[in-house]
C-alpha cells in the first residue's frame, strides 16, 4: 500500500484497533490512524454508536475505505476474543492495538458501594484483560504497540472523582505488569495519563457526558464545580487533535508513559517523594477559584 502524501510512513498499512473507538477521544484516534493509511477496526458498545461513528467520518471526508466497525461489550466474557478474531478476519491480522474503553464519573468516595466500584473496574480495567490477552501474539509478531488511555485520575486523586481514581490507578498497574511480560519480546506498551479531554463538535456523543456528570453531581449531593471537567475547575481542556498526534509520536519513540499537561508529572513525582508537601499543593491547585 502506498503512503499518502504527508502521511506518517510508520503507521501507514498497519492494521489497527480502537476499542472504544466510536466516540469521545477514541475515535479522535481513529481518525489520524486512517489519515496516516492504517486500517481501522473500531470498537464500540452499540451498533447505532458504530454507524454513528462511521457517518461522523464519512461526512468529515476521513479516509473511511479502510475503516471498519464492530459491536462488542469487552466486559462480558468471551467479546476480547471475539473482537480479536473479526479483527483478522476484516483486517488481516493485527499489529496495534488502542484501548480507549472507560468510564469517568462524579461520586464522594464514602458513599460509594462495592456495586459501584466494581462497575468502575470493570469499564477501566477488567473490559481491558481478554483483548490484551487475545491480541498479545499477534501484537508480538509485529513488535507492534499496545497503547492504554488512562487518566491523570490515575496518577493523582482528585477532588469527587474517587472511584474513578481508584479504577484509573488500577490501569496504570496493570499496564506496567503488562510492559514487565511484552516488553522483552518486543512490544511497545504505552500508558497514557491525561487531564480533560474536549470533545469536538462532530463527536456522536458530545452532549451525553457533560449532561451525566452535572446530574451525577446533583445526585451525590457534590457541589456545583464538581461537574467541571476533572472536577475541578483548575484544569483546562486538552485540544484532542494534539494529544493524538503526541501519542502516536510517543509510540515512534517506543515511551512508557505519557502525561498530559506535563506540569502534572511533577506534582505526581513531588507527592511521590515529598507525600506530606506534594499533597498540600494538590489541595491547593484543586480549590475552587472564587
Amino acid at each position: 500500500m502506498a503512503a499518502r502524501a504527508g502521511t506518517n510512513r510508520a503507521w501507514n498499512g498497519r492494521r489497527v484497533i480502537v476499542a472504544g473507538g466510536t466516540a469521545g477521544f477514541g475515535l479522535v484516534l481513529a481518525r489520524h490512524l486512517a489519515r496516516q493509511g492504517s486500517t481501522v477496526l473500531v470498537v464500540g458498545r452499540s451498533a447505532n454508536g458504530v454507524r454513528l461513528a462511521l457517518a461522523a467520518c464519512e461526512q468529515a471526508g476521513e479516509p473511511t475505505a479502510h475503516m471498519h466497525g464492530i459491536t462488542a461489550d469487552l466486559g462480558q466474557p468471551g467479546e476480547g476474543n471475539r473482537v480479536a478474531g473479526e479483527a483478522i478476519r476484516l483486517l488481516g491480522g493485527i499489529d496495534d492495538v488502542f484501548f480507549c474503553v472507560g468510564r469517568s464519573g462524579r461520586a464522594a468516595i464514602m458513599r460509594s458501594s462495592v456495586a459501584t466500584l466494581q462497575e468502575y473496574l470493570d469499564a477501566n480495567l477488567l473490559s481491558a484483560v481478554e483483548l490484551t490477552q487475545a491480541v498479545a501474539d499477534d501484537v508480538t509478531l509485529a513488535a507492534g504497540h499496545l497503547v492504554y488511555i488512562g487518566s491523570l485520575a490515575g496518577k493523582i486523586v482528585m477532588p469527587y472523582l474517587g472511584p474513578y481514581s481508584v479504577a484509573k490507578s488500577a490501569l496504570a498497574a496493570y499496564v506496567d505488569a503488562v510492559r514487565l511480560e511484552l516488553e522483552p519480546r518486543g512490544v511497545h506498551v504505552l500508558l497514557v495519563s491525561p487531564g480533560p479531554i474536549r470533545r469536538q463538535a462532530n463527536d456522536p456523543a458530545a452532549d451525553r457526558a457533560a449532561e451525566r456528570y452535572a446530574a451525577e453531581t446533583v445526585a451525590a449531593g457534590l457541589p456545583p464545580e464538581a461537574a467541571a471537567p476533572g472536577g475541578t475547575a483548575a484544569l483546562r481542556l486538552i485540544d484532542p487533535d494534539v494529544l493524538a498526534q503526541r501519542i502516536l509520536s510517543a509510540c515512534g519513540r517506543r515511551t512508557n508513559e505519557l502525561v498530559d499537561p506535563g506540569k502534572v508529572r511533577w506534582l505526581a513525582g513531588l507527592i511521590e517523594w515529598f507525600p506530606d508537601a506534594g499533597r498540600r499543593l494538590l489541595v491547593w491547585a484543586t480549590r475552587p477559584r472564587r
